[in-house]
């Protein structure tokens, strides 16, 4: 059975220009789920597994609230159907031996090649996380839709939570764009993107395009972000920000607070 869900080869960008430049961008290795194929890909490939333990997995506990139930499930109380013969397609990284880090996530609610409305899941370093429900999307071109929300969640340390973000999401059978632009007073003061092109998921597309690369996967996103923190603190002499405590009710979890049904 052909697979909609795919492995994607590309890169990671970030952009700053105020108050500093500052630029990197790396390679990596994702892939977007279509969450209806989460089991069927655990058992066409041996690489991967679905709440199970293998070389690549996806657990639904790792993401929105922390719940065991289907990440789908979870997802309804944020993105209701609109119609029939939706489906949600997660653009993420899944664990790579046991682990992974994932600085943002996206649900891309989809019928048939129209995105219909989005999720944007944000995982801050304070072990905070925080969605931005984009459900107002306007069509800019074929293929391409944008959003924008105002900024309430803190994410960098270099950042404070003014702002507001510009998504642009750029959505094919077979390659993916997803932006965010952050503006500040009318100016765009840093812009990021992941971007690849799709490959067939199977234990060698998964061998060739993750294990064979494991410095570009989920396995390289902490250590990247500390590299990058050191020079934005100790090269480019960026303020500092303490982070907040979060008060949006999309802060679905805060590091301070047990999670739901925790006996802690």
């Amino acid at each position: 059975m052909n697979l909609r869900s795919k492995i994607f080869r590309g890169s990671v960008t970030h952009q700053r220009s105020s108050p500093a430049q500052h630029a990197f961008t790396y390679p990596m290795t994702f892939f977007g789920f279509d969450l209806a194929e989460l089991d069927l890909i655990a058992r066409q490939t041996n690489l991967f597994g679905h709440n199970t333990r293998a070389l690549i997995s996806l657990k639904d506990s790792d993401y929105l609230r922390g719940e065991t139930k289907p990440i789908e499930q979870q997802l309804e109380k944020f993105l209701p159907p609109l119609q029939t013969g939706e489906r949600t397609l997660l653009v993420s990284s899944p664990r790579y031996f046991g682990y992974a880090f994932n600085p943002v996530n996206f649900y891309l609610r989809l019928h048939n090649a129209k995105l219909l409305s989005a999720v944007a899941e944000v995982n801050n370093t304070f072990g905070d996380r925080h969605i931005y429900p984009l459900i107002q999307l306007s069509e800019r071109e074929e293929d391409t839709w944008t959003a924008s929300c105002a900024k309430d969640f803190h994410v960098s340390p270099f950042n404070d939570l003014s702002g507001e973000y510009a998504f642009t999401l750029k959505v094919t059978e077979d390659t993916l764009h997803l932006g965010v632009d952050l503006h500040r007073k009318g100016g765009r003061v840093m812009r990021t993107w992941i971007q690849g092109s799709g490959h067939s998921i199977s234990n060698r597309s998964i061998r060739s395009y993750a294990l064979l690369h494991p410095f570009d996967t989920a396995l390289n996103s902490m250590p990247r972000i500390i590299w990058q923190a050191a020079i934005l603190k100790y090269r480019k002499h960026l303020k500092v920000y303490k982070r907040p405590s979060p008060e949006s009710k999309n802060t679905l979890i805060d590091r301070d607070k047990p999670k739901k049904g925790s006996n802690l």
